[in-house]
């Protein structure tokens, strides 16, 4: 159950357009740091059962904080913006969230196999059920 993304992290350029200390320069900037953040958890080697699962849960903290990003736009973009903008900043919010609960699930999985337990029934390939005996 593992999930391969990689993240390029571009060179931060800030949009000349933005007003300095404006939320939309906020949030780029925040989402430039995050894109380092992400990339260096998803650049962590897969190492034992625990250390998976601290993997895991630092991408789903990751990820949980880019909902917050997005949330802030979203919010800031509410009034006075084309809605295609609104809608895209909403769609981003629901795509970060499912990310942060996937990688939250895959903790939890990364920690039953560590503890000898079945892991979810969502486990997929991942699945210890075979293992331990569970029909």
């Amino acid at each position: 159950m593992t999930r391969t993304r990689t993240y390029q992290a571009p060179t931060f350029v800030p949009d000349p357009r933005a007003v300095p200390g404006s939320v939309p320069a906020i949030v780029d900037a925040a989402f430039h740091r995050l894109r380092w953040q992400l990339n260096a958890a998803y650049e962590i080697p897969n190492g034992s059962a625990l250390d998976n699962a601290s993997r895991a849960d630092r991408l789903a903290v990751l990820h949980d904080r880019a909902a917050r990003w997005w949330r802030v736009l979203y919010r800031h973009s509410a009034n006075g913006v084309p809605f295609v903008y609104v809608s895209a900043a909403g769609r981003a919010i629901q795509a970060a969230q499912e990310d942060a609960r996937f990688w939250r699930e895959t903790a939890a999985d990364w920690r039953a196999r560590a503890d000898q337990r079945p892991t979810s029934d969502a486990a997929g390939a991942m699945s210890n059920w075979a293992e331990l005996g569970v029909a």
